[in-house]
């Protein structure tokens, strides 16, 4: 009984516990949750307000394309991660405005950030269609969102997003708002804000746009590539007529000037192209030297860099290496083979004109024109001839082409330089202007040993020669590497008159605030006799004459005095030519990468036409100039047999050109000869046999060879002409 006492109680316990905790549910349930969502919508909002009052705006640096420009402010190339450029309010013309606000937020001037007509449509909308289709962004939220937040899909970002709005529409007046937003956003193809997108669609500043063109930027916003005219040109005009018409119901426009824009045809400008992709490479190079910190911002920051680039010159190297490379091929690299450099500078400031590192940048960013060294072959010839001349050897000093050999690389080995072509030898006595012009090889090198490599090593350094350079007898000849680059500063010195130009890429960059950060200026180094220079100038003119390797280049110079040389490597692996005129230094470079291949001819017949057509082209408005005579250098009849000066008896006689510390003595010889007939007539005891014993004696590969190389001997008129050098003043012999 006392268990069944004890029992009851507590069933009647259970009981009655159980109805009150079920009558609380029902009765209950809802105030609880009432309180639990107001007092959640009330930490909601003390929490939205707390962040609208408190949490700061982020900064939000927009992204601006660095602009790069000519030596005339024409535009080269912009640097980007988004290619922007942001203008103010006053250069966006309304009617860019009023067609963003009619397509994009029609209430944009009447809400305060939120469009709640615009959001309740794009809920209807999207659950009709079981997706999402349509947002209802205002202008302010999608500035928001692109300013300072990802485009992920969290509760926790949209948060953010409906601070970072209320705070702007706090912050900015509603012009300040839509001016960041056209500033700000995506058009395709790479146009982020209206101004890069007025240019890229029609060539011209977001602030001339028209009423057509302006609604057909304002039709792009929604889908930048599916709008695009460049994509679809009939879909980018029927999304032009619906902004036209957005824009009339709303009252930004009459009826007659809605039919007006939507018959003005559509004129574009045509998606612009990177001019000149190798030296704007080269140009962020230069400047990561100076300004590591800068190199790191360049794609965002906005910069301006004003170069010395001459878009004119880029376009005439572009069409040469188009016209005159050799026909390409693909390596198993994808790589269109041969190769080529091309680099062009002002003689007097150093500043480059026009560069080319390799046939298609798209292919290959490899800068040829300065990070690749390759043999020069015989274009580094300059450097021996500058140095004998230099030291007051006469040009008119000769060195005999016969068979001659050097100390190799390998104990044992022996070096034996031979002549280009089927003939090794000349088996002649060739003046420097002579072995320069044919380019004979046996003679560089007996020079060489004479004055030594190491001699021609240091000219090569002062006239601009960076590259480590092996002193030994092949390096006349061209056999350590360097760069086109180098070779052209050598070039540009001699056409300076012996002041070596540095080479000058970047004459000013300002950062978006327009402060001035570096402003360049030109820096030349003497480093040769100006005398020096003129007879090395003299000298290489010869390459042009008809016995030169560089007959017919001329050609397309006109009548424009012209000194160079060319070069060709071993088995033709690698092409030179390097050459100058008063206002020009150029050099160009051809090759295989990988130099598994020859070339189809030599420096003359495959970077030759490259170099001239160039040059050609570049001179076409500059005014003629030849070299002025230094003081210290003087034309002189020679004796054409001794290369002495003429004495009153010598003939025949040439002009030949030296410098006055330097000149050789006057020939003493009578050469007043009696004709043959008459002196056995009058001196039979004397009369001498036609042909010399010595002649008779020689071996028979030599006779035939004996006076083959071409007597360069050209300057029997002292008249200025292509033909190979300038001659004294006054009349010839």
């Amino acid at each position: 009984m006392s268990g069944e006492r004890k029992d009851v109680p507590n069933r009647v316990w259970r009981t009655r516990k159980a109805g009150r905790f079920s009558g609380m549910t029902v009765k209950s349930g809802i105030v609880l949750a009432l309180k639990t969502l107001f007092f959640a919508g009330l930490l909601f909002v003390t929490v939205f307000l707390g962040l609208v009052l408190f949490l700061p705006l982020p900064k939000a640096p927009v992204p601006q394309a660095t602009k790069v420009y000519d030596i005339k402010g024409r535009p080269v190339s912009s640097l980007f991660v988004e290619n922007r450029t942001v203008i103010p309010s006053s250069e966006i013309p309304d009617v860019l405005k009023k067609a963003v606000v009619a397509v994009e937020d029609m209430r944009f001037y009447s809400h305060h950030g939120f469009d709640i007509q615009a959001i309740g449509r794009a809920v209807i909308r999207n659950l009709k269609a079981g997706e999402i289709r349509e947002g209802g962004s205002t202008i302010s939220q999608q500035l928001a969102k692109n300013l300072f937040l990802t485009h992920e899909r969290t509760l926790r970002r949209k948060l953010i997003e409906l601070v970072y709005t209320l705070k702007l529409e706090m912050r900015y007046t509603k012009d300040e708002i839509l001016t960041g937003y056209i500033n700000e956003i995506y058009w395709g193809h790479g146009f982020w804000g209206c101004e890069v997108a007025a240019r890229g669609y029609f060539g011209k500043s977001a602030k001339d746009l028209n009423l057509a063109e302006a609604a057909l930027l304002a039709g792009i916003i929604r889908s930048p590539e599916y709008y695009s005219p460049y994509h679809n040109m009939e879909r980018a005009i029927e999304r032009r007529a619906v902004t036209l018409a957005l824009m009339r119901e709303q009252g930004y426009i009459t009826p007659e000037e809605e039919a007006e824009a939507k018959e003005e045809p559509v004129k574009l400008a045509g998606l612009p192209e990177s001019a000149a992709p190798y030296f704007v490479s080269y140009v962020v190079a230069d400047i990561g030297t100076r300004h590591p910190e800068i190199a790191k911002d360049i794609y965002r920051g906005g910069y301006q860099i004003y170069t010395t680039l001459d878009l004119d010159m880029q376009k005439a190297a572009e069409e040469a290496f188009e016209k005159y490379m050799p026909k390409g091929e693909k390596d198993s690299q994808g790589i269109t083979q041969p190769q080529g450099a091309l680099v062009a500078m002002d003689p007097a400031t150093g500043y480059i004109k026009a560069l080319i590192g390799g046939r298609n940048w798209e292919e290959t960013q490899l800068n040829r024109a300065y990070q690749v060294k390759r043999q020069p072959g015989s274009a580094f010839k300059i450097f021996l001839y500058t140095a004998l001349v230099d030291m007051k050897h006469p040009v008119t000093e000769t060195k005999t082409c016969e068979p001659v050999d050097y100390p190799g690389a390998a104990s044992g080995d022996r070096y034996r330089p031979v002549d280009y072509g089927r003939n090794p030898y000349h088996y002649s006595p060739l003046t420097m202007r002579t072995a320069v012009a044919i380019s004979d090889n046996v003679v560089a090198t007996r020079w060489a040993q004479e004055i030594g490599p190491s001699t021609i090593a240091s000219y090569a350094a002062k006239m601009g020669i960076k590259s480590p350079l092996e002193p030994t007898i092949p390096l006349a000849l061209g056999a350590s590497e360097v760069t086109p680059l180098e070779m052209t500063v050598a070039a540009a010195t001699l056409a300076a008159g012996g002041v070596r130009p540095e080479p000058l890429l970047v004459l000013k960059l300002v950062d978006p605030s327009g402060i001035v950060i570096e402003e360049n200026t030109v820096k030349r180094t003497p480093v040769l006799d100006e005398g020096t220079a003129y007879i090395v100038t003299s000298l290489l003119r010869s390459v042009f004459a008809p016995e030169g390797t560089a007959s017919g280049l001329e050609a397309f110079l006109g009548n424009r005095p012209v000194a160079g040389k060319t070069g060709t490597t071993d088995g033709e692996r690698e092409a030179w030519f390097v050459g100058y005129t008063r206002d020009l230094a150029c050099s160009v470079y051809v090759g295989w990468d990988n130099r598994e291949k020859s070339l189809p001819g030599t420096g003359a017949a495959v970077a030759g036409p490259v170099w001239a057509a160039f040059m050609g082209s570049a001179h076409r408005n500059i005014p003629v100039k030849d070299w002025d005579l230094p003081k210290n250098v003087t034309w002189a009849a020679v004796c054409t047999e001794t290369g002495l000066l003429a004495g009153p008896t010598c003939y025949p006689r040439h002009y030949e050109v030296f410098r006055k510390d330097a000149m050789p003595p006057v020939d003493s010889t009578n050469h007043f000869r009696i004709p043959g007939w008459l002196r056995g007539i009058l001196f039979p005891e004397f009369s001498l046999p036609w042909t010399s014993p010595r002649q008779n004696e020689e071996p028979e590969e030599v006779q035939e060879n004996r006076g083959r190389a071409p007597m360069v001997y050209p300057i029997e008129s002292p008249v200025p002409g292509p033909s190979a050098y300038t001659g004294p003043p006054g009349p010839s012999p």
